[in-house]
């Protein structure tokens, strides 16, 4: 029996996907953390790679499970396997800028 897992397995729900490397990596005899002190990085940010963009981490999870980062991690690339560049939401409006503007014109 193999314990390569087939790519149709990977949940595609990012949290069902967390709890499935976390057993996939258990049955290995590995977890997380462990992968973290190999990367040289908290077992936080290990955590939060597999739920947001983190190209390195990535590879290092889905290295670990006999998988490549693009089957893992399907959405964050296109068809073709061009990495999807995930840009961070404006944090503030024009407008709110506009109305500090305003309110330091006038003090």
């Amino acid at each position: 029996m193999s314990n390569a897992p087939s790519t149709l397995d990977v949940p595609k729900n990012p949290v069902e996907r967390r709890v499935w490397v976390c057993g996939q990596l258990r049955l290995r005899g590995a977890s997380l953390r462990q992968l973290g002190i190999k990367a040289g990085v908290s077992p936080q940010a290990m955590s939060a790679a597999l739920l947001a963009p983190n190209r390195h981490l990535e590879h290092v999870i889905a290295e670990a499970l006999g998988l490549t980062a693009r089957q893992l991690f399907p959405e964050r690339f296109t068809a073709n396997g061009d990495r999807i560049h995930q840009t961070r939401p404006q944090q503030r409006t024009t407008k709110r800028l506009s109305q500090t503007v305003k309110t330091n014109e006038a003090a």
